[in-house]
């Protein structure tokens, strides 16, 4: 009797073992993938079917309405020449709206404070786009600003996108 219980114990262990490796072979595996984000200019650059160059002073713009939107500006002062551009993810403006870019210096009140338009940004390639270039170096213009200006209008602008260098 003592053998016949060895035997039905081994039995009942192979029976066991055979249910657990049959479970672990047929149960769908499944692996914990963390879901890949991309960084805003990953997505700026999919989206604009463009490659940002590595050499460049680069600045994330935040959105300050409280929106969605999102941009980066890049600026390089080399050969003489200072370029400077700004790709957003922007919605259309309000009828009679455009948006238009700013690079600023200082804080506002300061002595040093300053700042200049950089141009209407246009749409391109399904977002917004701004292109500036001069001889002059600007690179002390460290705040990139985003607004919203109505054209037949002399009120204020309205802030949308902010960042700095």
């Amino acid at each position: 009797m003592k053998r016949r219980d060895i035997v039905i114990g081994i039995l009942i262990l192979v029976i066991v073992a055979g249910v657990i490796y049959w479970r672990q072979r047929t149960s769908p595996s499944e692996e914990m993938r963390v879901p890949e984000t991309l960084s805003l200019e990953d997505t700026l650059e999919e989206k604009f079917k463009i490659e940002i160059p590595e050499d460049v002073d680069k600045a994330e713009l935040k959105d300050v309405t409280g929106g969605s939107a999102s941009a980066i500006a890049i600026r390089k002062f080399e050969n003489n020449k200072f370029t400077h551009s700004i790709l957003a993810d922007l919605p259309d403006p309000e009828a009679g709206s455009f948006y238009e870019g700013w690079l600023v210096r200082g804080e506002e009140g300061s002595d040093n404070f300053s700042s200049f338009s950089s141009g209407r940004m246009r749409l391109a390639k399904g977002g917004w786009m701004l292109e500036f270039e001069s001889s002059t170096d600007y690179s002390d213009y460290n705040k990139v600003v985003v607004t919203s200006e109505k054209v037949a209008d002399k009120t204020p602008e309205k802030h949308i996108l902010e960042g700095s260098f």
